[in-house]
């Protein structure tokens, strides 16, 4: 099998595609890379907001944790309706047929209005209350809850034109990509552990992605810690990048290619991740106080003084992905 082999624009689904199909394909792939850097940035902000709740509590303050969730419920709110968003646009790629389909973009069009609903009466409610001093009381962010506000009329426009679409507009302005049937699992509990381990994946992922560009902004790489630092970031943007690729690129692979290349292509991303994972404990090695240092003020939320837990599952998380895809890999090979 040659180098080249794996990038032929013959092996892919969309190679079957009219001009029609294709455009549509790469509409949807491009609304689903935006919302998922939408998702990314407020799952990072939900993340900040739940650490100043936890630390409040720990600190023997439920009162302040109460009253700074009730303030923060519309950054919650934010990450959820975009995430809803993300599997909306998902579920034109993936379904059993095409009525599922229209069916699945109906009801998470209903879900995405309906949060993003909540969320502006929310606020509304919230400042006619004077639990908001204003409407721009500037922080977590300069405009909040204003953004908010903006961000939720974003979705409106998703959730109305998902439920619109699905209900009047498919036969007018038909979406022509065939489903991409979905890959049968017969053993219930399999197929839960599976979902369960997709969606913690995809949460690493959507953290990694923020938290790795946010780092490269504003991380200073000329003092004692910038080989941890540069460890660090590459390990965070690793999820993001191993998701993509098996997303969109394996997914997008013809049924023969994907037997063909599940091999290969599980060999390769679990090397990528040893690779990754080495450079995380030598960079670590070298300076021992770098976690407590240079990672408490990267991320927070995953670093203690004394512990890096949460960034230890990061590093993992690709490693532990991409070993059971090579299992998986060589026991399909072995049953062929």
């Amino acid at each position: 099998m040659k180098f080249k082999d794996f990038f032929s624009k013959e092996n892919f689904l969309p190679s079957t595609f009219d001009k029609k199909q294709r455009i549509q394909s790469l509409v949807i792939s491009i609304a689903l890379i935006v919302f998922f850097i939408f998702t990314s940035l407020t799952f990072f902000n939900m993340l900040y907001s739940f650490a100043d709740i936890l630390g409040s509590i720990v600190s023997g303050s439920p009162d302040v944790a109460g009253k700074d969730f009730l303030r923060s419920l519309p950054l919650f709110g934010s990450f959820f309706m975009s995430l809803w968003t993300v599997l909306l646009l998902q579920s034109l790629f993936k379904s059993k047929d095409e009525e599922t389909r229209m069916r699945a973009v109906f009801k998470k069009g209903i879900v995405v209005l309906s949060m993003a609903g909540f969320n502006i009466l929310y606020v509304v409610i919230m400042r006619l209350a004077g639990s908001y001093s204003s409407l721009v009381e500037g922080s977590p962010s300069c405009l909040y809850p204003l953004d908010s506000v903006l961000y939720s009329l974003l979705y409106i426009v998703m959730g109305l034109g998902a439920i619109l679409y699905a209900k009047r507009f498919k036969e007018k302005i038909p979406y022509t990509v065939p489903v991409r049937p979905v890959a049968p699992m017969p053993n219930k509990g399999i197929r839960i552990l599976y979902n369960v381990g997709v969606v913690f994946w995809t949460l690493i992922a959507l953290f990694g992605l923020t938290g790795g560009i946010m780092t490269l902004c504003i991380y200073d790489f000329r003092h004692e810690w910038a080989f941890f630092g540069i460890a660090v970031v590459l390990i965070y943007l690793l999820s993001p990048i191993l998701l993509g690729f098996w997303q969109f690129y394996f997914h997008e692979l013809k049924e023969e290619k994907k037997k063909e290349f599940f091999l290969p292509l599980s060999i390769v991303s679990t090397c990528v991740s040893v690779l990754f994972v080495v450079l995380y404990f030598v960079s670590l090695a070298t300076n021992k106080d770098a976690p407590a240092n240079a990672g408490f003020g990267m991320f927070p939320i995953t670093f203690t003084a004394t512990a890096n837990y949460g960034t230890l599952v990061v590093v993992i998380t690709p490693l532990v992905v991409s070993l059971i895809a090579l299992v998986r890999a060589i026991i399909a090979k072995f049953k062929k």
